[in-house]
């Protein structure tokens, strides 16, 4: 048997096992990213690997462990490729204390199993999104839920979701909200970094401008914030539209601004690796979505003093939104009443610069960087004695 002695010469440095489910640039995978970041330089040593072929997001995983390595993902969740997956995974965890899982992806989590260590899931992804969800969650919560070692949730909203499904589960789960670094500091400085942006992204200076990113899928609703961008582009004729992301419904998007007639006003950018110049240029961010856990967008925007409109059908963003309060958020998807807000904002700077300060302070409080780092340090440094 190890003594604790030869433990610590085995593993000079916490060493830390990480399997992402993809390598995308969505709001699940820049906070592994940058947690990722973060933990290598308190002196953990960051293991990386994924399932699927390097996305996007790949360079920024590399950055963190050169050696890391992406696989071909063959067939259903994977099964034809599991084999070379799950013997490079036994090969890493050699050499790693825990495991630590980013997304719920059958096969990181069925190779962490049959490594034998702790493993970490991190779940990002809501819960009950059609009439299946609960057949569908039970079943995955009875087939990995027993052998998980702790779960983290982004938000309240999503960990009670999946105590609904598997109450058993309660002494195991987590909520560690995403951390964002506060960029926000006066308004002087903002102004500056904001004529400094855009002249960086080649944008008329004098130009009303609202953004959003991410997948350019369904439930992402890119459409309203279309037909919002319709709505504004009446009242606001300098106001510009900028879409940063990349998907299945691109050329459907760009096909709806073309009937919409503001094609002329939208901006596609495609996948962009770093936001901060556009949350700096940016006057408010338009983020609407089916489902949602937390979207990242909305929150980092904030943090850099871009005005936060969205609309959620259902999610958790009503953790960090207050309506008024610290941005505005609907429950349905309205245009008309999205560009009201909008337009309210432009038309009112003592209310937008209440609303940008309210939300900097709620971010410094409840979603700081160093709040949710701490939580995972503490865990991975549990394991190193």
């Amino acid at each position: 048997m190890e003594t604790v002695q030869q433990v610590r010469i085995q593993y000079p440095v916490a060493s830390i096992a990480a399997f992402l489910q993809c390598t995308n640039l969505g709001g699940m995978e820049q906070v592994a990213y940058s947690l990722f970041e973060r933990l290598k330089s308190r002196g953990f040593a960051m293991r990386v690997a994924t399932p699927r072929p390097w996305g996007p997001g790949g360079s920024r995983a590399l950055r963190v462990d050169p050696e890391a390595q992406a696989f071909n993902y063959k067939g259903k969740f994977g099964w034809r490729s599991f084999p070379t997956f799950r013997r490079h995974v036994q090969k890493v965890c050699k050499s790693s204390e825990k495991v630590w899982v980013i997304g719920t992806c059958a096969s990181c989590l069925m190779a962490a199993r049959l490594s034998g260590r702790k493993t970490l899931l991190s779940h990002h992804y809501h819960h009950f999104e059609n009439k299946f969800s609960r057949l569908r969650w039970t079943a995955f919560y009875l087939a990995f839920g027993f052998g998980l070692d702790a779960i983290t949730y982004p938000t309240k909203f999503t960990r009670n979701e999946a105590l609904r499904i598997a109450p058993w589960l309660r002494a195991k789960t987590h909520v560690v909200r995403n951390g964002f670094d506060i960029h926000y500091t006066t308004e002087e400085k903002r102004l500056a970094d904001k004529r400094a942006a855009r002249a960086e992204l080649q944008i008329p200076q004098g130009a009303f401008l609202i953004g959003n990113g991410g997948w350019l899928i369904k439930r992402k609703r890119f459409d309203v914030f279309l037909r919002t961008a319709q709505q504004v582009s009446r009242q606001i004729p300098n106001a510009r539209f900028y879409i940063c992301g990349g998907g299945p419904e691109e050329n459907n998007l760009r096909s709806l601004a073309r009937e919409l007639g503001i094609a002329d006003r939208v901006h596609f950018q495609g996948w962009i690796q770093d936001m901060s110049p556009y949350y700096r240029a940016w006057d408010v961010v338009l983020f609407n979505s089916d489902f949602d856990a937390l979207g990242r967008i909305p929150l980092e925007a904030a943090s850099y003093g871009c005005l936060c409109v969205a609309s959620c059908l259902y999610g958790g963003l009503s953790e960090f939104l207050t309506n008024g309060q610290t941005g505005f958020l609907l429950e349905q998807h309205d245009p008309e009443k999205l560009a009201g807000a909008i337009i309210r904002l432009a038309l009112d700077p003592v209310l937008a610069l209440e609303i940008r300060q309210r939300a900097v302070k709620l971010l410094e409080q409840e979603f700081s960087n160093e709040k949710a780092l701490r939580f995972y340090e503490n865990y991975f440094r549990a394991s190193h004695i």
